[in-house]
This record gives structure tokens, sequence and C-alpha cells, in this order.
């Protein structure tokens, strides 16, 4: 009895240890599996391949940067606010490092021409300048937000929000007469360098064209 007791007792201990060993072996695959994913949230090489510009120089990492800009442009919602995302990407850095582009460009421009009547010729436009931030995508820039409801409750008149609540964003308007336009048609977008506003990035309304095969429009 006592020896039939000691062989269960040994067996008992044996499996205790193996599953505490396991537990604690590199092998374990969910221990594994959080630790590259806590680990590479931030880090470039994280970043889908197609989206990594870092070998690229030139006209091809010029083109490129505006086509991932643009093609992974999107209008978001959230209340009464719309958002515009961008695309996200990886570039060299001045010690040849893979960075990514918002740890370049520490700003973003959107320009729209809206619909309405032109004054002296010149259509409506409004310019939307907030950071350049990574989303928790780190394929995509935070979207931008346009707090629509609040400008929407403003007198019609060209002039400069600052709004610094939650992410701070300056909207600039010019040439709005009557009302505020409805409809607003995206002309240009900028990434602004962290060191200097001569640092950048601009795609045009012609680029954009090319680029994407529908036109982007924010309704307010």
């Amino acid at each position: 009895m006592q020896k039939a007791f000691g062989v269960v007792f040994t067996i008992f201990l044996s499996f205790v240890a193996g599953y505490f060993l396991s537990f604690k072996s590199g092998n374990f695959p969910l221990y594994e599996t959080e630790v590259v994913q806590v680990s590479s949230k931030r880090d470039p090489a994280a970043i889908k391949r197609v989206y990594d510009f870092s070998g690229l120089e030139g006209s091809a990492l010029s083109w490129a940067t505006k086509q991932r800009l643009i093609h992974g442009a999107r209008i978001v919602k959230m209340n009464d606010e719309i958002g515009m995302e961008l695309g996200h990407f990886v570039i060299r850095g001045t010690q040849g490092e893979k960075i990514f582009a918002c740890q370049k460009y520490s700003k973003v421009e959107f320009i729209f021409q809206g619909d309405g009547v032109a004054t002296s010729g010149e259509s409506p436009s409004m310019s939307v300048v907030g950071g350049c931030e990574i989303s928790t995508d780190i394929n995509k820039i935070a979207a931008i937000w346009i707090p629509v409801k609040r400008i929407l409750g403003e007198p019609v008149a060209d002039g400069e929000f600052d709004f610094r609540e939650g992410r701070p964003v300056r909207v600039r308007f010019a040439n709005v007469i009557d009302q505020w336009p409805k409809l607003w048609r995206l002309q240009a977008v900028r990434l602004i360098g962290s060191e200097s506003d001569s640092d950048f990035v601009e795609i045009g309304q012609k680029e954009i064209r090319e680029i994407s095969s529908e036109p982007i429009l924010v309704k307010f």
C-alpha cells in the first residue's frame, strides 16, 4: 500500500514540476506572442513591408510617399466632428535609421475648396492644421479632427479658429460669404517638418487627381 502511494505521489510531483518548467520555458506560446506584440507596437520595422520606404531616394521616394498618403486617406466621423486620416509610412532618418513619418514631420495641413459663391473670383477655402501623430494602427496617421458643430455655430466670416481642447487643431477660412459651405473638396496635403517649415512634403490638386480615382470630400 505504501509502495503504491509512493509511486502515485512521485508521478504527481513529476507532473507539477513539468507544468511549471513548461510555463517558464521560452517555448510557452502565449507569453512569447504577447511580448512580440507589445515590443513591436512603435517599432518602424513592424509596419507593413510595402509601406517601408527607407530604401528609396529622390523622385522614387517622393512619389511613393505621396501615393501612400492619399491611398490611405479616409474620412471618419465621431459625434459632431469629422476627421481626416492619412496613410503612414517609414523613411530613413538622418543617421540612416528607420523612422516613422510622424517622427520627421510634426504637422499635417489639409487645404480644401468649398462649394459656394466665389468672392472676387476666389472660391471658399479651408485650411486645417494639426499634429502628425501615429494612430493606434501604425500604418495610419491619426485623424485630424474638424469640430464641425462648433464652426457652424460661429458667424460666417473669414478668419481663424484655434481649437485647443483634446487634440489641438487650427482651422482657417477665406472667401466665405453668407453661409458656411456644406461640401469641401480636398485640394492639397502638406507634411511639415519638425525642425523647419521649409522641410515638407506637398501634394497638390493635380497629383491628388492622379492618385485617387474619386474626389476626397468632407461634408459639414
